[in-house]
């Protein structure tokens, strides 16, 4: 990220009036963003050419919208995929086993005993996930009670980490965000396969916390966690619907 003047401790003075796309011309390929007349690198100092005009533009919009300082915290696009290209980029088949783990031992798998209302809501609104795991992408997982580790299928491992297999670094980004938030890799796949939209996603993954709200009150440290995975999910389905338009 290229800087400019700095304002008040910690904060990075806004030093560029206008924010554009361009693609790259006859002989380049993808779209890039310029502020003012520089292209915009990324925190590492690395091209950022980024593969849709889409993606460019939800780049670009976030720049825009900032107005005196530089507030990285209201860029979620921007600072996944400056994670990605500077982060995962190199060890991307490393990021790719850590995040096919998660099939192991995911969420939907582990549910409660008790209170008996909390389990039937699991039942009922985690079972569709992993009947659509099972039928698309021929992924059947073992259900299990309480917090005892269960043992899923090797072929249903296998299965769930085929898809990651052919993502590039902006996708398994938007992908790896997608099961931080949400402690599965099949709701995060459900999102990129377009069963679910990011919202629906998180909300599916926080049953519990949202029953544990409904039963005891307002939780304002719990609900600030929600609100972040929220949005983390939000920004990685940005890039995911950016990426899959042609333009």
């Amino acid at each position: 990220m290229k800087t400019g003047g700095s304002g008040e401790a910690g904060k990075i003075r806004k030093f560029y009036k206008q924010v554009s796309v361009e693609a790259r011309g006859e002989a380049g390929v993808g779209w890039r963003v310029m502020l003012d007349a520089n292209e915009l690198k990324t925190t590492a100092k690395r091209d950022l050419h980024l593969p849709s005009r889409s993606l460019a533009m939800a780049v670009a919009h976030e720049w825009n919208a900032q107005e005196r300082d530089i507030l990285p915290q209201t860029m979620p696009v921007t600072q996944l995929v400056f994670t990605g290209l500077d982060n995962f980029a190199d060890v991307l088949d490393e990021i790719r086993d850590e995040t096919a783990h998660y099939g192991e031992t995911d969420l939907l798998c582990y549910r409660v005993t008790e209170p008996r209302a909390l389990a039937a809501i699991q039942d009922e609104q985690w079972q569709p996930l992993l009947d659509w795991a099972a039928k698309q992408l021929d992924a059947p997982l073992t259900v299990t009670r309480g917090i005892m580790a269960v043992t899923q299928p090797r072929q249903s491992v296998a299965a769930l980490r085929r898809p990651l297999a052919r993502l590039d670094v902006l996708h398994i980004t938007a992908l790896r965000t997608l099961v931080g938030a949400t402690g599965s890799l099949v709701l995060a796949l459900a999102v990129y396969f377009g069963r679910l939209s990011p919202k629906q996603a998180v909300e599916l993954a926080t049953v519990e916390e949202c029953f544990q709200i409904e039963t005891w009150g307002s939780d304002e440290e719990l609900e600030a966690t929600l609100m972040g995975k929220l949005e983390d999910a939000e920004a990685a389905g940005v890039i995911l619907s950016s990426l899959s338009r042609s333009d």
